[in-house]
């Protein structure tokens, strides 16, 4: 223990080891961004952060903000990959048919390199918070705070995807962090750095509004009536820096977008949300005042808002909710923290209620700019109709494992002895969690059954997000079946796939073969593919009846292979009619 301690207090040695942890996160990702099938979202994410490159405009899908599509798409440029010159379209799925069908040899191979460009985000992350932590609290907590982040395998999950969600994780915690460098040093530099960082998230992810409220919660945690910090500068100065700082975030932000369509006013605008709408009630006058805003990002944050605001159904533990559950984000993460991480968290409150004062496990003014990130995201988060997956909280993963980090600086084998080894002993069970690699978006913990019950408790993006399409594939050649009944919750064309089939029947068993995603058999509704590319709207619940049979093959967590015969039909005929005769189905 002294030897590692010994080189933990070199330079050398503090960043081998952080090197090699995110190392082995980069690599685990690596395997698994080759493995999985094109996602969900990433499905357009890509092909519309190429079409950026070509064209040099960001109205082919105003719903996310174009930074991360962009940088995703940076290493197509050094390659053949062609967008396929789609029209713009109202479905983004599109974009991504046509650069499918521009791309058909070289299609997965572009997508594991945008997928390495999020990797690469990962490890700048990890690399962050370890500089924190050590600020903050030492070198053996800078250790512990990068394990975690390494070993998480939900970090992993979006590492290894060409979408936005890893990367606002990092642009919270890098913001928050120059925030906190620019109240403890109120200078230039850092009302630069702070704004720049602050702006760049602001193209990220729509979810980067809540950073300025963030920043000016930390600004007055940190320097209200705080005797350690001596300088006192002019109100005027402070204004000028604060000034700075929103100007040069504004300036990032509008440059981000190639400054179109910035300074149009309110009255050339038709919003949808309800926010948004007010404005149009302002009086004439200031309907005509420039917005400093590019144009696509105040209509694409309207869209959200609007999207936000419409009914969604959400499930949650095999039960569905139009209007989202209270308990989701809680719940999630219960089952899909590994349990290691949960006893440590608790482990650090513990400590929080229990250490004196002049030894203070966090100090207070930390823990709150740690906690206010957190509780925040899981607040707005919780009241929000358009619950979708653990992925919308993701900000919240670093400032969780910075207030875990102090445990490592309290390991004392002398003095706290069971302490010390249950902090080791949680620490050395992590890496247990990633044992379903590449299926890290599955990932459920063992009380909540594990990914192969993950569908009793959560679906979409937590569980099932068309990662699966390729084991499939495999599946059917080699057991050499030609035609199957298909409902895949995915937006690339299975028919792409080499797959031949058709849709299931609604609400009728029939002898055959199916192959079913997890989040329509827990009766999702959703526009599936049909063999020519076409979609099917397919209402709440109507292949809900598979439910009631055994899968012959479960195929990577998020698609279940069944094979029905007639007797099987018989036997789900007769539990039907002995439930509305109100005897229980044997």
């Amino acid at each position: 223990m002294t030897s590692l301690q010994n080189l933990l207090q070199t330079s050398k040695g503090f960043w081998g080891i952080i090197g090699s942890m995110l190392l082995f996160q980069f690599c685990l990702g690596l395997y698994s961004a080759q493995k999985l099938t094109v996602t969900h979202d990433e499905y357009w994410h890509l092909p519309v952060g190429l079409l950026s490159w070509e064209t040099g405009t960001f109205d082919y899908d105003r719903l996310n903000p174009p930074l991360i599509r962009t940088w995703s798409a940076l290493p197509l440029l050094f390659t053949s990959a062609q967008s396929g010159n789609p029209a713009h379209s109202s479905d983004p799925a599109d974009y991504g048919d046509a650069f499918l069908q521009a791309n058909p040899e070289r299609y997965h191979e572009y997508y594991v390199l945008a997928r390495c460009s999020i990797l690469l985000l990962s490890v700048i992350t990890g690399i962050l918070l370890a500089v924190w932590a050590r600020e903050l609290f030492g070198v053996s907590a800078a250790c512990l705070a990068v394990f975690l982040w390494s070993m998480s395998p939900n970090i992993l999950a979006n590492a290894a995807l060409g979408t936005q969600d890893l990367a606002i994780a990092g642009f919270f915690l890098a913001t928050v962090y120059s925030g906190w460098k620019f109240a403890h040093n109120v200078s230039w530099k850092w009302a630069l750095i702070t704004g720049v960082i602050l702006g760049l998230a602001q193209i990220t992810k729509f979810t980067a509004i809540l950073l300025l409220p963030i920043l000016m919660i930390e600004w007055f945690l940190i320097r209200f009536k705080n005797s350690e910090i001596k300088e006192t500068l002019p109100g005027k100065s402070i204004l000028a820096r604060w000034g700075a700082l929103l100007l040069i975030s504004g300036f990032v932000l509008n440059a981000g977008y190639l400054f179109q369509g910035t300074f149009q006013p309110v009255s050339d605008y038709q919003f949808q949300s309800s926010e948004l709408k007010n404005l149009h009630h302002l009086p004439a006058l200031l309907q005509k005042i420039p917005m400093p805003l590019p144009r696509d990002y105040l209509m694409g944050f309207d869209l959200q808002r609007f999207i936000m605001q419409q009914t969604h159904p959400t499930y949650l533990d095999s039960a569905w909710e139009l209007n989202g559950f209270r308990s989701y984000y809680l719940c999630a993460l219960l089952y899909k923290l590994p349990h290691a991480v949960q006893f440590l968290f608790l482990l650090a409150v513990y400590c929080l209620f229990k250490q004196k004062k002049q030894s203070a496990f966090i100090p207070g003014r930390i823990l709150g700019i740690l906690v206010t990130p957190v509780l925040l995201l899981l607040v707005i988060a919780t009241f929000s109709n358009n619950q979708l997956g653990l992925r919308y909280i993701l900000p919240v993963f670093p400032f969780l494992y910075l207030l875990i980090a102090p445990l490592a600086e309290q390991l004392d084998f002398y003095r706290h002895k069971v302490f010390s080894y249950l902090v080791i002993a949680a620490a050395l069970t992590l890496p247990l969690s990633l044992r379903f690699a590449p299926d890290h978006i599955a990932y459920f913990n063992e009380i909540s059954g594990g990914p192969e019950n993950g569908d009793m408790h959560l679906i979409d993006s937590n569980l099932d997000w068309g990662q699966d399409l390729y084991r499939l594939k495999d599946y059917l050649h080699e057991n050499h079946i030609s035609d199957i009944g298909l409902a895949y919750f995915g937006t690339i064309p299975p028919s792409t796939q080499g797959i031949k089939y058709d849709l299931p029947p609604e609400l009728r068993v029939v002898p055959g073969r199916y192959a079913i995603s997890v989040s329509i058999l827990e009766g999702r509704p959703y526009s599936v593919r049909k063999q020519d590319g076409t979609r099917h709207n397919l209402g709440p619940d109507m292949l809900g009846y598979f439910r009631f049979f055994e899968p012959k093959a479960r195929l990577g967590y998020s698609i279940n292979y069944y094979e029905l015969t007639p007797e099987d039909v018989v036997r789900w005929q007769t539990a039907v009619i002995r439930a509305n005769r109100n005897l229980s189905p044997q």
